[in-house]
């Protein structure tokens, strides 16, 4: 099913493999993927031999994103800009026209206004249950307190995770040894995404929008290595 009105702004990330080959293998093909800085590379180290866990769909790394988009015919729009904020990479998404972009750029890029200004609304996926989890590697944050990681679905504004949220969702903590940034991580945002679309392809329009409280919650930052190290080793404490 085309996913009229929709573009994914694609970069080379392990997210954005899982986003593209979460939505193809539920027949969800958006209208064309825009890739910035040539599309992501094939990397095997990082997989694994499950595809399923928990019900979850993990993706396979070793599948470029143009390989994925051929096999789904999907148009791919090449950008070459590495910053979402680019002027190219502005002009790809006006020149497209899109009522919705998927965003999935590169991490540790927020989006400013010529690109919010440029017409769609950006839905983005961010692991964290919002309000209570915004900014950076709230996965771990949330692991060091024995609670069960949330992704949330959010229309992007100006300020870092403060837009409307269009849903959430809870998911099992990841399994010990289970490469928590480059498949869980990306995995759990991926499943999350397909239920808002398929949700979009049923109706011509995203779940209802919930508005935020500025202040409530709290804002987190890159955790340090010690703290992910122990959020980790939580892990296998939690299964002995």
């Amino acid at each position: 099913m085309r996913l009229e009105g929709v573009t994914l702004l694609a970069a080379p990330t392990a997210r954005s493999q899982a986003y593209l080959q979460a939505l193809v293998a539920n027949e969800l093909r958006p209208d064309r993927v825009i890739m910035l800085g040539g599309g992501a590379p094939t990397d095997r180290t990082a997989t694994t031999p499950e595809r399923i866990w928990n019900g979850i769909a993990l993706p396979d790394l070793g599948e470029s994103l143009a390989t994925t988009c051929s096999r789904a015919d999907i148009p791919v729009v090449a950008c070459a800009a590495t910053n979402v904020n680019a002027e190219e990479a502005v002009l790809a998404v006006r020149e497209s026209g899109p009522r919705i972009v998927i965003y999935s750029g590169y991490s540790a890029q927020i989006i400013e206004d010529a690109m919010l200004g440029s017409g769609p609304q950006f839905l983005h996926l961010h692991s964290g249950w919002l309000p209570e989890y915004r900014g950076s590697t709230t996965i771990y944050y949330a692991m060091l307190r024995a609670e069960e990681p949330g992704v949330t679905a959010l229309i992007l504004d100006r300020s870092i995770d403060t837009g409307p949220i269009v849903a959430r969702r809870r998911y099992p903590k990841p399994r010990p040894g289970l490469d928590i940034d480059r498949i869980y991580d990306p995995a759990i945002r991926a499943d999350l995404l397909v239920r808002v679309m398929s949700a979009y392809a049923k109706t011509g329009r995203l779940p209802s929008l919930e508005a935020q409280t500025p202040d409530q919650g709290a804002t987190y930052y890159v955790i340090h290595p010690v703290l992910k190290h122990l959020a980790i080793l939580a892990l296998g404490a939690g299964t002995a």
